[in-house]
């Protein structure tokens, strides 16, 4: 059974995640662009640090800004789990936020089992 857990609106624009560049010298970094956003992203999350178990989160992209959802997911092993006008692909977007609240949100994105999508 789910239980709502944490709700945030974050207003900044969504930015897609950039790939990352790669030097002469074959060192690959991450774009101060994408940095900078996931950093900000960090900065405004006030809510817990969910340290274990895994997680469902929701998150709705509009030119304003960001809604995000986190629940704690209590599976019912009786049931089958299941599965806009901004321009980049949905999922390097979700990429970015996601990174953004490593360490600070949850330990680790690999604790998210589920994620709702929506670009409007």
């Amino acid at each position: 059974m789910k239980r709502f857990e944490y709700h945030q609106n974050f207003k900044l624009r969504p930015r897609a995640k950039a790939r990352p560049r790669i030097t002469r010298s074959g060192y690959a970094y991450t774009p101060k662009a994408t940095k900078k956003y996931e950093a900000d992203i960090a900065k405004m999350y006030n809510g817990p640090m969910f340290e274990e178990g895994m997680l469902c989160m929701k998150l709705r992209f509009t030119k304003e800004g960001t809604e995000m959802m986190l629940e704690r997911m209590d599976l019912n092993p009786k049931v089958k789990q299941p599965t806009s006008r901004l321009m980049g692909d949905i999922d390097n977007y979700a990429k970015s936020f996601l990174d953004a609240l490593n360490g600070v949100a949850y330990k680790d994105d690999k604790q998210i089992v589920i994620l709702y999508l929506e670009k409007a």
